[in-house]
């Protein structure tokens, strides 16, 4: 069960910052200017970071459970990335995906894809494209002011009915298009909220940190899917 739910809450956190997550089924959208000029905004200002790391906290609700609250880091540099939280920790340098699982000691090795193909799978930069998307309609709900801020709540909705997800949200800074926090429903009534800390930026990161030591992990099962 804890493996189906990190791997429905990464593949909510990699919405936001690297992957689009529904099908491209649809043909039609309805697309809000006003949304899309903080999106806009959005996009330029983490497109501008050579490099970004970020804290955030992942706020879990299932049906029939207790709220479950996980914390974690996300850095970037380029295409290179890693995802790292309470219970599993995801590295990409680039060619290679790599999934660690501590407590099933498993690691699941992908490929990345080909340029052609990073609609469809993880690329860096599909979340700053997400409102590009046929398959998606986004509009803004609301604006209001938190802590001196003007905030801008974005909701978007898939077209297509097969969508795991109903609906998601998006809090940005409308000033400078910070992403404040990103919440996704879920068909089965699950809840997953993402909320972000202030990022560092533009920092000298190694190579090292997105790559995959295999001496490091000698008990764990290790599924190499790459082709």
């Amino acid at each position: 069960m804890m493996t189906k739910i990190f791997y429905f809450s990464l593949v909510c956190f990699l919405l936001i910052w690297i992957n689009p997550v529904f099908s491209q089924t649809s043909t039609r959208s309805e697309k809000d200017p006003k949304a899309k000029a903080s999106l806009d905004l959005m996009k330029r200002r983490y497109e501008s970071f050579s490099s970004f790391e970020i804290s955030f906290t992942l706020e879990m609700e299932l049906p029939e459970q207790a709220r479950q609250i996980q914390k974690g880091l996300f850095i970037r540099k380029g295409v290179k990335y890693k995802f790292a939280s309470d219970q599993q920790t995801v590295l990409c340098d680039g060619k290679s995906l790599w999934v660690i699982l501590p407590k099933e000691k498993e690691v699941q090795i992908n490929d990345m894809p080909e340029m052609s193909e990073k609609e469809d799978i993880l690329s860096p930069d599909a979340l700053f494209n997400i409102y590009k998307r046929k398959d998606l309609s986004f509009f803004v709900l609301k604006e209001y002011e938190e802590k001196g801020k003007i905030l801008q709540l974005i909701g978007f909705k898939p077209i297509d009915k097969m969508a795991d997800y109903s609906k998601m949200e998006l809090v940005l800074d409308k000033k400078s298009g910070e992403i404040i926090s990103f919440k996704a429903f879920a068909k089965d009534g699950s809840r997953y909220l993402f909320r972000f800390g202030v990022p560092k930026t533009n920092q000298s990161i190694p190579e090292s940190l997105f790559q995959f030591k295999k001496s490091d992990f000698p008990t764990f099962y290790i599924e190499d899917l790459r082709s």
